[in-house]
């Protein structure tokens, strides 16, 4: 799921491509005017139902398939959300974000039944094949409402550090405790709930900063709402260290050498029982200096010296952007970019810069995911299956990728009871053999659905993660994916547990798709095992290079289709039922193309 819009020329890409190809490359097909892939589009209907301005009728996705049947589309993706339930338990009252968006999501969903069984049906009319789009880890995105606001006592569900969930599929809120759980092992060190005697600000460099003991500011509360300046004492002490650990932010960039020089700013003299504290500055201009990743600027410190266990929130959200301000709102904690670079010393007059806050205590499951491992959890996955298949699709798209395992720490987790229970006797490391139990878990999973859908005459087809199935992912991209698992797409592609495998890419260019080794060994496994090959592809506001893309993949013979990914970054609803229109760009408006 993206929330945003971008109206585009998605239109002309998928109308003609002629005589005109990527130079050095000479088209497959001889046919110039018969595309020598499928085109193919993928609905990510939540997005479409937030986004829209108003509820979205069974007229609406009729006229959807219309107008994707006349850009060539063949075939649609459609995102599955718990339709035959009714969607996931929604915030509907909630109209701060996405222009009353939440209200027309449960609206759309209340209404229309089973969105996914409409879908298919419209699709069916108009002769286009509708596959479901399936995220088994997507149970539950993290949006979170700050603990102690209107919000989270109206519509929070499930309890989290900072507030409360409040966006899942029902089984979650029914079986949290079957969500992916953090480790119990911890080393011996401070209680969560020690006085913080000391706070330690680390810089990431030892360059001098202008900041001085009158320049800080100690913020507090009970509940992460509505912040208020602790009038507390302190001493401060300046000091240049080696670092203990090397520092990256949440893309991976270097920020401090392991053994580097650091300043650190100590706050000492401190009794702080607060459950939520945070540190800022006075500074409304000047040039600020103090700049470290997010999770590593600030550590909470007992009697003893010992670091006191916390997650830590910068200001910063993925959700619920309208209730982030410490003044007058809360903050989201252990988010999954947590790491970005924080400038303590910048103003913080919007609430949301210049801040670092600490959290006690850690988050005992990932915000939605369930973990593949407990029977429970396949049982009710295969439930969903079933669901899929009934809805007469025919086929369904499955992604391990999701928004539902964000966290600051995602190497903390997979350590669920019915997964340390198979790990018992099994020699080497233990998040090795996680990884390893987990990962046969899902590819039995698998195998179980191949099974269901060839029984029932579907097919299967399956996301290869060029970003993340690979020795070294994007540091940025692992808040996306359940940690301590192997999943084995070698395997999977050998067993054929698919009938077609998607190339999808986030943090790579689309260049990658030809040069990287990862990839050209998915593309070679494939071609042995005689897989069609699709490519997914981001369609997004100002990507000049995408009809360029799509000519060179049509090229190339390698591939069977072209999904354009997603539907709500080139179509737009219009105002009255039943209206749905595409944008076009300025320079094709002459050209008798369709407006």
């Amino acid at each position: 799921m993206r929330v945003t819009r971008a109206l585009l020329f998605v239109a002309s890409l998928l109308s003609a491509f002629g005589a005109r190809g990527v130079a050095g490359e000479q088209p497959a097909a001889a046919n110039e005017n018969k595309p020598s892939v499928a085109r193919e589009a993928m609905v990510d209907f939540v997005d479409d139902a937030l986004l829209c301005g108003r509820e979205i009728t069974a007229a609406d996705i009729d006229a959807l398939m219309i107008r994707l049947k006349e850009l060539g589309i063949s075939r649609v993706s459609w995102s599955y959300y718990g339709d035959e339930r009714g969607g996931y338990l929604t915030p509907s009252g909630f109209e701060k974000d996405y222009n009353g968006g939440w209200k027309h999501l449960a609206a759309t969903y209340r209404n229309l039944g089973n969105p996914l069984k409409v879908a298919v049906e419209a699709g069916h009319r108009h002769g286009l094949e509708v596959y479901a789009y399936f995220k088994p880890y997507e149970t539950g995105p993290g949006v979170t409402f700050p603990e102690g606001s209107p919000e989270a006592k109206q519509w929070g569900l499930l309890e989290c550090v900072g507030g409360r969930l409040a966006w899942m599929d029902p089984f979650v809120r029914e079986h949290p405790e079957l969500r992916i759980k953090r480790r119990a092992d911890d080393p011996a060190g401070a209680p969560p709930d020690a006085p913080i005697v000391s706070l330690r600000l680390i810089k990431k460099d030892a360059t001098p900063t202008r900041i001085k003991k009158e320049n800080l500011q100690i913020w507090t509360s009970p509940d992460n709402f509505r912040y208020q300046r602790k009038p507390v004492e302190f001493s401060l002490s300046e000091t240049v260290e080696p670092t203990r650990a090397e520092v990256r932010d949440h893309a991976g960039n270097l920020l401090t050498r392991k053994g580097d020089s650091v300043r650190v700013l100590t706050l000492s003299g401190l009794n702080l029982m607060d459950k939520y504290v945070l540190v800022t500055t006075d500074f409304t201009a000047g040039k600020p200096d103090f700049v470290n990743s997010g999770t590593a600027i600030l550590s909470a410190l007992d009697e003893a010296g010992r670091e006191i266990p916390g997650v830590f929130a910068t200001g910063r959200t993925v959700w619920c952007a309208s209730l982030m301000d410490f003044r007058n709102g809360g903050l989201s904690f252990d988010y999954g970019w947590g790491a970005m670079a924080v400038t303590l010393d910048a103003p913080n007059t919007d609430g949301k810069t210049g801040i670092v806050a600490f959290a006690r205590g850690r988050n005992e499951y990932l915000p939605g995911a369930l973990c593949e491992t407990e029977p429970a959890v396949q049982k009710f996955w295969l439930q969903c299956i079933d669901a899929m298949i009934a809805a007469g699709v025919d086929g369904i798209d499955f992604r391990e990728e999701n928004h539902s395992t964000h966290t600051d720490r995602p190497q903390d987790y997979g350590f669920n009871a019915a997964v340390l229970e198979k790990c018992k006797g099994m020699s080497g490391e233990i998040t090795a053999n996680i990884a390893k139990v987990r990962g046969a878990a899902y590819t039995d999973f698998l195998r179980s659905c191949k099974r269901k859908l060839q029984a029932a005459g579907k097919r299967m087809r399956y996301n290869l993660q060029m970003d993340f199935f690979r020795p070294v992912p994007p540091p940025e991209r692992l808040l996306a994916y359940p940690a301590n698992i192997h999943f084995d797409w070698k395997t999977w592609t050998s067993e054929k547990l698919m009938d077609g495998a998607i190339l999808r890419f986030f943090s790579l260019p689309f260049k990658s798709i030809f040069d990287d080794a990862t990839t050209q060994e998915m593309i070679a496994r494939c071609k042995e095992t005689n897989l069609p090959l699709y490519v997914n592809r981001y369609v997004k506001h100002g990507n000049e290079q995408l009809a360029a893309e799509l000519q060179r993949i049509e090229n190339s013979g390698r591939f069977s289709g072209f999904i354009f990914y997603e539907v709500s970054d080139f179509i737009k609803f219009g105002k009255t039922p039943g209206t749905c229109e595409i944008s076009y760009p300025p320079v094709l408006k002459a050209t008798g193309q369709r407006k």
